[in-house]
């Protein structure tokens, strides 16, 4: 690590001891050089959580990244998308983020990868997801399908029907061309 890496990781390290951190994070990374920014993430998600739950106080923040675009099309942006994984967020939360995922779809898909799908089943009901899958496939980019044909193929669906299931696959398949 170079001394201005350990330099944001001290000034994130600082934030996260602090009430309100999320609010604070957040004026940060609006603060933050673009040249920082992608840099900044990735330490990010080297130390953040750091707090299995989050307060809502605190909870401001991942919205905000996952709303900035700016933000959203960096190449560090999987890192943060993998550290939310660490999190068991309330109820209410994990509505707030599955409204902002379907906003940001996506966008999502074509900067993430499994990281996305582990965020998604972790937000997400498997009947929920499956739902709101079955509303995209007939509607969306190259990216997306290539998403969804993964997340069916990797992540475990046992609670929907086989036929509900292979019959999303086809579609996915057929569309993508897979």
């Amino acid at each position: 690590m170079n001394s201005k890496d350990i330099e944001i990781k001290m000034e994130i390290e600082e934030i996260l001891k602090n009430n309100l951190s999320g609010v604070k994070l957040k004026a940060y990374f609006e603060g933050v050089p673009e040249k920082k920014i992608r840099r900044a993430i990735h330490i990010l998600a080297t130390i953040y959580p750091d707090e299995e739950t989050i307060s809502d106080d605190n909870f401001v923040f991942i919205p905000y990244m996952l709303s900035n675009e700016n933000i959203l099309k960096q190449q560090s942006f999987p890192d943060f998308i993998r550290s939310l994984n660490l999190i068991c967020f309330t109820e209410d939360q994990k509505n707030t983020l599955i409204n902002i995922v379907k906003e940001r779809f996506e966008a999502l898909c074509k900067i993430c990868t499994f990281e996305l799908d582990a965020f998604l089943m972790k937000i997400f009901t498997k009947s929920n997801l499956f739902k709101y899958l079955e509303s995209l496939v007939k509607d969306c980019s190259d990216a997306t399908l290539q998403h969804i044909s993964n997340i069916l193929r990797y992540e475990d669906f046992s609670n929907i029907s086989d036929e509900a299931l292979e019959k999303l696959k086809d579609q996915a398949c057929h569309v993508d061309g897979l």
